[in-house]
C-alpha cells in the first residue's frame, strides 16, 4: 500500500512539473535585440561594387531589425500570419528610406517585409510593438537615440581605419554603460565590422547582452577589425 502511494505521488509530481514546463510557448521570448548595421561592410559581404550598393545619404549606422530573442539562443521567428502592408508606413517612409534602407536598391519593401514577417510578428504581444507601424517607428527612434557612429567617434574610432575589437567593444561599453553584441564579416582576407546589437527588456529598457546571448562578438581578437569608409 505504501509503495503504491509513493508511486502515485511521484506520477502526480511529474505531471505537475510537466504542466509547469509546458506553459512556455514556442513563441515566447526574453529580450529584444536591436541590430544596427554599417552598410559599407554589407557591400563587401554581398560583393556588390560601389555603384551597385545602395548607401545612406548620411554617415550613420542603419537599422537591421528588432528581434525578439530567447536567452542564449535564436528565435522565435515567424510567429503569426500578419500580412505586411507598406501603405501603413506611408507617413514614416522618408525616415525608413534613410534609417532602415536596403543596400540592394532604393525600394526596401522586400527587406521590411522580411523583417516584419520573421521578427515583427513575434513582437506583437508587447503593447509598444503590437502594430506594424509601432514596430518600424520604434526602430527609427532607437536608431536616432543610439547613434553608433557618435559613440565610436567619441573614442577616436572613425571609418577608414582598423582597430582591435577590444577597443571597439570598450568604447561601446562606456557609451552605452552596458555590453552590446558586435559582429564581423570576412571578405578578401579581412574582417569588417558588421553590426552592433543592443539588448532591451520587454519595456524597451536597455539591458546587458553579456550572459544573455551565446557570444559577445564573433570577431577575431587576433587581427584588427576594418571600419570601412562610406
Amino acid at each position: 500500500m505504501k509503495a503504491n502511494v509513493i508511486l502515485k505521488l511521484g506520477i502526480l509530481l511529474i505531471g505537475v512539473s510537466f504542466v509547469q514546463f509546458s506553459t512556455a510557448g514556442p513563441h515566447d521570448f526574453d529580450i529584444l535585440l536591436f541590430a544596427q548595421q554599417w552598410t559599407k561592410s554589407l557591400c563587401y559581404q554581398y560583393k556588390k561594387p560601389p555603384n551597385k550598393c545602395n548607401l545612406p545619404n548620411h554617415n550613420d549606422w542603419t537599422v537591421h531589425g528588432i528581434w525578439p530573442s530567447k536567452l542564449n539562443e535564436r528565435g522565435p521567428e515567424s510567429c503569426k500570419n500578419i500580412p505586411f502592408k507598406p501603405q501603413d508606413l506611408a507617413s514614416i517612409k522618408g525616415d525608413l528610406d534613410s534609417h532602415w534602407l536596403s543596400i540592394h536598391g532604393p525600394n526596401a519593401n522586400g527587406f521590411w517585409k522580411h523583417e516584419w514577417d520573421k521578427h515583427g510578428t513575434c513582437s506583437v504581444p508587447l503593447p509598444i510593438l503590437n502594430t506594424q507601424f509601432k514596430y518600424f517607428l520604434t526602430g527609427i527612434n532607437l536608431n536616432k537615440q543610439y547613434n553608433i557612429r557618435q559613440m565610436l567617434e567619441g573614442a577616436g574610432i572613425t571609418p577608414g581605419r582598423s582597430f582591435p575589437i577590444n577597443t571597439i567593444m570598450s568604447a561601446l561599453n562606456r557609451a552605452l554603460k552596458t555590453s552590446p553584441q558586435v559582429t564581423c564579416i570576412w571578405s578578401g582576407g579581412h574582417q569588417y565590422i558588421q553590426e552592433v546589437r543592443i539588448c532591451f527588456d520587454k519595456q524597451l529598457k536597455i539591458t546587458n547582452c553579456k550572459g544573455k546571448l551565446a557570444y559577445e562578438t564573433n570577431c577575431n581578437t587576433k587581427s584588427n577589425v576594418v571600419y570601412p569608409p562610406k
